[in-house]
């Protein structure tokens, strides 16, 4: 919890020591005299939540960091790491595969010409020809 002085606005993390509290019971603002002897104001510091700021405001306020969040980094991706080991392996595999054989490519079969062999055949192709 953290503490204000009322007539200073000294922030200060805890109560100092020494201090007695000097008005009875728990108030928004409580008084104390200190180890030296003076006499102080402190007012409890409540910090800001989701809770009080939707009380506050219901639209969009300028400078309110519930409306507007400051930015998160980016995280960093990590370095690909080598696999050194990994990699000699696949080399070691790839040197003993075989070698793939040439193909061979065949020639077309060539399709001799059809004699015809009867007057009407020969005729069909003697049109058909040009």
């Amino acid at each position: 919890m953290k503490y204000v002085y009322t007539t200073c606005d000294q922030k200060f993390d805890d109560i100092p020591a020494g201090a007695v509290q000097l008005t009875p019971g728990e108030r928004r603002i409580n008084t104390y005299r200190l180890a030296d002897e003076t006499i102080h104001s402190l007012r409890k510091v409540h910090g800001l939540t989701e809770g009080f700021h939707r009380r506050w405001h219901k639209t969009p306020k300028p400078g309110c960091e519930f409306c507007f969040p400051p930015p998160k980094p980016e995280p960093q991706p990590e370095p690909p790491v080598e696999q050194v080991e990994l990699l000699q392996e696949v080399v070691e595999v790839l040197v003993e595969l075989p070698k793939p054989q040439p193909e061979i490519k065949q020639k077309p079969e060539v399709i001799e010409e059809v004699v015809p062999t009867t007057t009407m055949a020969a005729a069909f192709h003697r049109i058909f020809k040009s």
